[in-house]
């Protein structure tokens, strides 16, 4: 499984990485421009399977970001079944974030703190672990 995280806080991006190295490959960003870069690249190359994507970023926020990934998922032509899985993470009402997050094309929406059993649990949902 090859994972981005897209997370300003270091200690975030940490724990995450933390998490997810123990399933696979990490590339980390602590903004939406690199973030962007770092996914476009992969494109070209080795996809990702998933993002986990915060919603609070510096510049480009978290949701702006992921409309410009599925742009350019769908400008290199990644049949929907293909496009890599998106779970945003944010500190806001579960419910508000959720909503904004999934009309611009996430996965999924876990609320922070980010616990490790809940990205588990999503990682089972998405059929990236087992």
């Amino acid at each position: 499984m090859r994972a981005l995280i897209v997370e300003d806080t270091l200690i975030n991006r940490e724990f995450l990485k933390l998490i997810l190295s123990a399933f696979g490959e990490c590339h980390e960003a602590d903004c939406g421009e690199q973030a962007l870069d770092l996914f476009a690249g992969a494109l070209d190359a080795t996809p990702f399977d998933i993002v986990f994507m915060d919603v609070m970023l510096p510049g480009m926020d978290g949701l702006e970001t992921l409309e410009r990934m599925r742009r350019l998922e769908q400008g290199r032509g990644v049949p929907a079944a293909r496009r890599v899985k998106v779970i945003v993470t944010s500190a806001l009402d579960e419910g508000e974030g959720a909503l904004g997050a999934e009309a611009r094309g996430a996965t999924g929406c876990i609320a922070k703190p980010v616990c490790q059993a809940v990205v588990e649990r999503e990682l089972r949902r998405l059929g990236l672990i087992d």
